[in-house]
């Protein structure tokens, strides 16, 4: 008996799905697992393989063609047996009766019978008032192309009175895009997710200052974090605190979820799809950056799967990338909220009474009011900007204020006839003295920035990799007279890690030193480092 592919469901709302791509034709020998066709559905590309060997005898659906699930796609004749000649031919190919008879002008061949078209040359064509039966195929098998009949409509609007001669100018449209299976879908949804849903939306400002510095630190240590997984890690910690923002609305009920799974928006040239980071709670921020980073690749590269595509309970679409400051988002029901994150921009922001310009955007959080009322919303919203703001603070605690004074910004002053120095760096104040007597002289004081540099290096590398380090010190030494020629440090680490993962862990602490990149190429900097046994 020969098997039949079907339309496969890929996802618990899939009705049909759209034959973008035959990999096999019909007479071709197929593997079981091999890939035959690839199938579009409301979200993603996916490709069906075949349930068994033997010979791909028929096609069942042309290119382009819609089909229900559970439609036939094809049939593979098994163990060399044929198919019956009425079931055996091609969907392609047109019956002898169907052969174009020619009429009276032979540039408007005239059709019997069945006429051969893919199904968006059929919507073209009625769209543009053409008649199929008047035009001559260039496809396989005679088949009318969407190309063809385009021509065919542009010889009827060159025949057609000028628009002078017309009482009525009717505007044509350059051309006409059909939209992508993955947008019409976003459309319809989207459409009814605006009609239906009573949005509100709640929009604020955060000054990034120290989710960038954080960004900045993890990075200098040899990690890859954006500021969108920052951003992801926020909305995280905040959907634990604010369980009924991470819910569905559904006939009067609230479904509240355990799992956080974050929806991400990804921008694709066939439309806007948001893979999901499935149970998010569970990740750190390292986790969630790896996650993003792969569901926003494959998305790209259309590999998503229909698990990638489905079960999110919040998202998040970041436009900032792309220079937008606010706007008003359109929730993906049955989520009950979505947050949209604007670009970053320096901004003069009120400090401590005083006007400062800051790195800042806004968010604006649309929710569905039929289960979330705006005290809830406020909690959800401003906590958000807390995590952003003040780093992972507790909730009950008042908001630390960022420095009042800019980082890497020093003023030294002299008085008297000695070599006291007095530095000052915001509040904080200190001495520097060639005598060593009020203070260290300005080389020991550079050493011991060095040093403080690469221990500090070390220790943000070895929490971002989760390695454990107990106790650690640095013995930095310059030559005692003269300019600086040579620089000795000693690293001495108390770790369970062992000499090669040490080693790669202070190459990566030097990277990360700001300092160190500071010292000239002919000043020679010796770094040797011990380990001591973990206590």
């Amino acid at each position: 008996m020969p098997f039949t592919i079907q339309m496969p469901k890929l996802g618990h709302a899939m009705t049909e799905g759209t034959v973008l791509h035959w990999h096999k034709s019909a007479g071709e020998p197929v593997k079981q697992g091999e890939p035959v066709l690839t199938v579009e559905t409301d979200k993603a590309e996916v490709e069906v393989e075949a349930p068994t060997t033997g010979v791909l005898a028929r096609l069942s659906a042309a290119e382009g063609e819609v089909v229900q699930v559970g439609g036939e796609l094809a049939v593979i004749a098994l163990n060399g047996e044929s198919i019956p000649a009425e079931t055996a031919k091609p969907a392609s190919t047109a019956p002898a009766a169907a052969a174009p008879a020619p009429k009276a002008s032979p540039a408007a061949p005239a059709r019997q019978g069945r006429v051969l078209a893919s199904p968006r040359a059929k919507r073209i064509a009625t769209e543009a008032g053409v008649d199929l039966a008047d035009i001559a195929g260039s496809g396989p098998d005679g088949m009318i192309t969407e190309d063809d009949v385009r021509r065919a409509a542009a010889r009827l609007s060159a025949a057609a009175p000028s628009a002078s001669a017309q009482s009525t100018v009717s505007l044509a449209p350059a051309r006409r895009e059909k939209l992508t299976r993955i947008q019409a879908v976003g459309a319809r949804n989207l459409t009814q997710s605006w009609q239906q849903v009573p949005h509100f939306v709640q929009m604020v400002r955060v000054d990034m200052s120290r989710a960038m510095e954080k960004r900045r630190a993890a990075n200098a240590s040899g990690a890859k974090i954006t500021m969108t997984d920052l951003i992801l890690a926020a909305v995280v910690d905040a959907l634990r605190e604010n369980p009924r923002v991470n819910a569905s609305y559904s006939d009067g009920e609230m479904l509240i979820f355990d799992r956080i799974n974050l929806g991400i928006a990804v921008d694709t040239p066939d439309g806007l799809l948001v893979p999901v980071i499935h149970d998010a709670q569970s990740l750190d921020l390292a986790g969630i950056s790896a996650r993003a980073s792969e569901q926003a690749a494959k998305a790209r590269d259309k590999k998503l799967t229909p698990f990638d595509m489905e079960g999110a309970t919040f998202t998040v679409s970041n436009l900032g990338a792309y220079g937008i400051e606010n706007g008003t988002p359109v929730i993906f029901a049955p989520q009950v909220a979505l947050m949209f994150v604007g670009a970053i921009r320096d901004e003069v922001l009120a400090i401590n009474g005083k006007a400062e310009v800051r790195p800042a955007m806004q968010i604006a959080i649309a929710y569905d009011h039929r289960g979330i009322d705006g005290a809830t919303a406020s909690r959800f919203t401003t906590r958000v900007r807390q995590l952003l703001e003040d780093g992972a603070q507790p909730a009950a605690e008042e908001a630390v204020t960022p420095a009042a004074f800019p980082k890497h910004d020093v003023t030294v002053s002299s008085a008297g006839e000695n070599l006291k120095v007095d530095v000052a760096y915001g509040p904080m104040r200190w001495a520097l003295d060639g005598d060593d007597v009020a203070g260290p002289d300005p080389v020991s004081a550079f050493l011991g920035a060095l040093g403080g540099c690469l221990l500090m290096s070390l220790r943000v590398a070895a929490q971002v990799r989760k390695m454990p380090l107990g106790h650690a010190s640095v013995h930095v030494q310059a030559n005692e007279k003269g300019h600086v020629k040579e620089i000795k440090v000693e690293l001495e680490v108390q770790t369970s890690l062992d000499d090669e993962k040490l080693h790669r862990l202070v190459e990566i602490a030097e990277r990360g030193c700001h300092i160190r990149a500071l010292i000239k190429p002919d000043v020679a900097v010796n770094l040797s480092v011990r380990r001591q046994p973990a206590a």
